[in-house]
This record gives C-alpha cells, structure tokens and sequence, in this order.
C-alpha cells in the first residue's frame, strides 16, 4: 500500500500536522480503508501513518475492523511481515504506526519487467513465510498483492496492509455478501463469499507468482466482473505462454496454487514456497 514513489501533499492531514508523537511529512498512497503518510517519531526515525479515511471511520463495521486490526498486529511478529508499532485516534479518526519500508513495491518492480525465476522465489518464500505466520495465528490476510508487498534496500519482501484479515474462529467484520480483496488475486471461494482459508491466501500469492514471472496476473486480459467470472470458472493460461523458458516444472507448481478447489491447491504458502524453490533448482 505505500513505498517511496508517489509522495504528494494530497490527503486529509497537512505536510508538518502532528497527529499524537507524529509530525506529517507527506502522502505514500491512497488505499481503499485511508491514506498512507510518512511521518517521522519524536525519535526522528520514519514511520508510515496510516488513517483511515474520514467517511469510513463513522462505520462502525469498518472502525471494528481498524480496531481489530491494530490489536491483532501487536500479536504478530515476523521478519517478512511490516510490524504495527502504535495506534491511536486523531480528530475522531483512528491510525495505524508502522515501521516504514522506503524502497517502492512488488508493483512497482513489476511494472519495469518481469522478474527473474531466482527474484521471484526468494520474494515468494519471503512472503510465504510471514503469511504461514498469520495463519498460525488463525487469520486470513485476504489482500495477497504486489501492492501490498513492500520491498527495502537489501530487496527484501515484507508483506503489509492485513486489515482485512479476519481470524478464522470468530465472526466475519464485513456486511453479508461482502467479498473483500483484490479482484486479479481473488480466489474463487473469494469471489463467492464463502469461508477463506490459508488455500485463499496460497491462490493469491499464486496469483502474484504468476505476474512476477510473466508480467501480468493470470487473468489480466479481462476487465470489471469478467475477471471474477474467470476467477470462478476459466482455467489460468500456461505462464509459458508468456515466459517460454520457464520450466515446465515451475509452471506446473504455480498453475497447482490456482486450482479452483482450496483442496487442490498446496495447503500452506510455506509448502508452495518450497514446492517452487524446488522446481526451480530441478
């Protein structure tokens, strides 16, 4: 949801505004729950300041949601997970503190070009890892993306931006019928607004797999709900037919993480990670 580019003075806070220990510097990005600032701590270090956007925070569902969210991050901690390091409310409207991650996105690499076999697995374990977290935890992150991929200096993965994920045991912070996420990485059960599952997330870090490799997700070719449509009943294409020289192996195992069926597909990020990593080096 944030990285360096795209920084402007756009947004509901104002460049040098304090919001609790927090001086503005400017706008990171605009998501669909709020804006992204950077912002520095009264230790001088970055952070990045999430709010929430204005409308949604007199929601009570979204401000469960927001609220959830903050308290569930303090109880997750992992090398390749962006940690929340404070929360609290500004003028009536809640925020997130998080440590910021200033090196562009999985997004914005893919845009220059796909990447290598070798870039792709490593941000694939990378960010397999922080999700087998999450879903050891019980919960669900629902919004798998480049765009939700943040990337450092070093180019190491650090996935971010899990407000929407719900934990597994308890009910569901979303109006019924609501299907949250992103439409290309949507898994079919997604799409439907059945029960997600640790499969939901793997479908969706294959999703994200499949445009490293070949530069587009798999359906990229649709638009609007015809990209639901084919989340739900079109095979994926080949990737490649898109990256000729990809093994057939390491084809297969991405193809494997967007079968329509959560069983079918591998049943943690952690065994897709491996499963890939192996087809790779094979």
């Amino acid at each position: 949801m944030y990285g360096s580019e795209g920084m402007e003075s756009t947004g509901e806070l104002q460049t040098g505004e304090e919001v609790g220990s927090y001086k503005v510097e400017g706008v990171l990005g605009v998501g669909g729950m709020g804006y992204v600032y950077r912002a520095v701590g009264s230790d001088g270090k970055p952070v990045a300041l999430k709010l929430v956007k204005r409308d949604l925070a007199s929601d009570p569902t979204f401000r469960r949601r927001f609220d959830r969210e903050a308290r569930i991050a303090r109880q997750v901690s992992h090398p390749h997970l962006v940690p929340v390091l404070d929360s609290g409310e500004h003028a009536g409207v809640p925020y997130l503190v998080q440590r910021f991650v200033g090196n562009g996105t999985l997004a914005s690499r893919i845009e220059a070009g796909p990447r290598s076999i070798e870039d792709t697995v490593d941000v694939c374990t990378q960010v397999a890892g922080a999700l087998d977290e999450l879903h050891a935890q019980g919960l669900i992150h629902r919004d798998v993306k480049p765009a939700n991929i943040l990337l450092d200096e070093s180019e190491t993965a650090y996935i971010t931006d899990f407000g929407l994920a719900k934990d597994t045991q308890g009910s569901l912070l979303t109006r019924p019928g609501q299907a949250l996420g992103s439409l290309d990485y949507m898994a079919p059960e997604q799409v439907r607004g059945m029960d997600v599952t640790a499969a939901t997330d793997v479908y969706a870090l294959g999703c994200v797999t499949f445009e490293c490799m070949t530069g587009a997700p798999p359906f990229a070719d649709r638009q609007g709900m015809r990209v639901l449509w084919a989340q739900l009943q079109d095979e994926p294409p080949d990737p490649r037919e898109k990256r000729p020289e990809l093994q057939e192996a390491v084809a297969a195992v991405i193809l494997r993480a967007l079968a329509k069926e959560p069983d079918q597909r591998p049943q943690s990020a952690g065994e897709f990670a491996s499963e890939l990593k192996a087809a790779a080096e094979g």
